[in-house]
């Protein structure tokens, strides 16, 4: 088995989890048996099911509105840790949109200039069918050519969706959409990541001699360096949520799940003991919310929350 078919398996696997234990788990009841007569996507299926059933509820953050559960076989801090999230939390081929709409700031002939601050995500309806979410710390400009509308991603990461043929550049690269939603992400250096969740998404790089055109099907990630395309990989489960300020995780380290919350937030969460980096974390985790998120991380791994003098929450190892 590919690592690719084996990470598909697992997001198909999380999704019916989920559904089926949901409001409309007795109509999708025929679906699913359909699904699960394949024997790996049973045997993948039991696999999450057992992690689930062998696990106690701790504790319960409202905040966050997830439920903590980890294994009971542990002494002192567990190895992973489970949440469960609503099945619409779980449905990864949902887009789901904040209600704010910014106000535009001009910029000297780029159009409409919209910001979001370090910590917001935010929405942009940019015509009746056209909208964009940017991500915490995120600049995109805004311009119509004809009927078309033409976006700048300056830094950060938006979802956009659009039912008219759009254009999006960030960096070296640009991407074409025809009535489809994708994430566009400008990292680090002169990497640009394109996902796709429907519809026709294509992906122009290179120079004026050696330009390159890619498809990037739904489902599919691309990551272009210096406007080169990469592989198409299977997009990461954590990522399709992110506008609604859920993550999900599947045996994630830790201070990866640290870092990845901390965008989300002026106050810190910082980890006492580097040793307590490689507990790893499953489910799903609301990021916005870093108090909540902080007591919940204690309460299920059995760490204790305190306040640093300039306001950072630490995570400590607690006493044996």
């Amino acid at each position: 088995m590919t690592v690719g078919h084996d990470e598909n398996l697992r997001q198909e696997a999380a999704r019916w989890f989920a559904r089926m234990r949901g409001p409309g788990a007795d109509a999708a009841r025929g679906e699913f048996d359909a699904w699960r007569a394949d024997p790996l996507r049973q045997e993948t299926y039991d696999r999450l099911v057992q992690r689930f059933d062998d696990s106690v509820v701790l504790g319960h953050s409202r905040l966050s509105e997830l439920r903590l559960r980890t294994s009971a076989a542990h002494r002192g801090p567990p190895a992973a840790v489970w949440w469960t999230a609503a099945a619409a939390g779980l449905a990864l081929g949902a887009v789901v949109l904040s209600q704010t709409v910014l106000t535009p700031r001009t910029g000297a002939g780029l159009g409409e200039r919209y910001v979001s601050a370090p910590g917001q995500i935010r929405t942009i309806a940019l015509a009746r069918d056209v909208t964009v979410v940017l991500d915490t710390d995120t600049v995109l400009t805004a311009s119509t050519a004809g009927d078309h509308p033409r976006l700048v991603l300056e830094r950060g990461r938006v979802r956009v969706q659009s039912e008219r043929p759009l254009q999006i550049q960030a960096d070296q690269v640009r991407v074409n959409a025809e009535r489809g939603a994708f994430d566009l992400r400008r990292q680090g250096g002169d990497e640009v990541e394109v996902a796709t969740l429907r519809g026709d998404v294509r992906a122009e790089g290179g120079g004026l001699l050696q330009k390159t055109r890619t498809r990037i099907e739904a489902g599919q990630r691309m990551i272009l360096t210096g406007g080169r395309p990469g592989a198409a990989t299977p997009a990461p489960a954590r990522d399709r949520q992110w506008p609604t300020g859920l993550l999900v995780f599947d045996g994630a380290r830790l201070d990866q799940v640290i870092a990845e919350a901390n965008r989300y937030s002026a106050r810190k969460i910082r980890l006492a003991d580097p040793a307590l980096a490689r507990l790893q974390v499953s489910g799903g985790l609301k990021v916005t919310d870093p108090d909540g998120l902080a007591r919940a991380l204690g309460a299920a791994l059995g760490l204790t929350v305190s306040s640093a003098p300039g306001g950072d929450l630490i995570l400590t190892r607690n006493d044996a």
